[in-house]
């Protein structure tokens, strides 16, 4: 069910995302960090990424420094309130299992949101499709 409602919500939201250029995000889950992860959470903004290539969040992060898009690597659901309500983005990108992406989805969908399950789920190391998350950002290249 909730695969059907990421995929709906996405087709319905699509256009808006494509056409917002202002204050644009991506949401990572923590998950997606390697073991030997050295960087450090800050209460608000989540996990700042030192890009020490142990993990693929690294290269989410460079392709989306070039795309205008800032990336939040975050450790829970309840840190989506926190960037929203500090950071005030205008469109976003989420990276999340299939349950937490369709909630997190539902809370905002008040700006143009594209979400991109998890390949592998788990809580720990987990994977995502790089290529997918890249291609939404590139949606904005219009």
């Amino acid at each position: 069910m909730d695969e059907i409602l990421i995929e709906v919500r996405n087709a319905v939201m699509r256009n808006d995302f494509i056409h917002n250029n202002d204050r644009r995000i991506i949401l990572l889950p923590q998950c997606l960090r390697n073991s030997d992860c050295c960087a450090r959470c800050d209460p608000i903004f989540g996990y700042e990424c030192k890009q020490c290539g142990k993990c693929d969040i690294g290269t989410v992060y460079k392709v989306a420094q070039s795309k205008g898009f800032k990336v939040f690597v975050i450790p829970g659901g309840s840190f989506v309130k926190k960037i929203i309500k500090q950071y005030k983005p205008r469109s976003c990108i989420g990276v999340a299992c299939y349950t937490e992406l369709s909630e997190s989805m539902e809370e905002v969908s008040f700006m143009p949101v594209q979400g991109i399950p998890l390949l592998k789920d788990g809580c720990f190391e987990t994977k995502v499709d790089v290529d997918e998350v890249i291609k939404a950002m590139e949606m904005c290249d219009v």
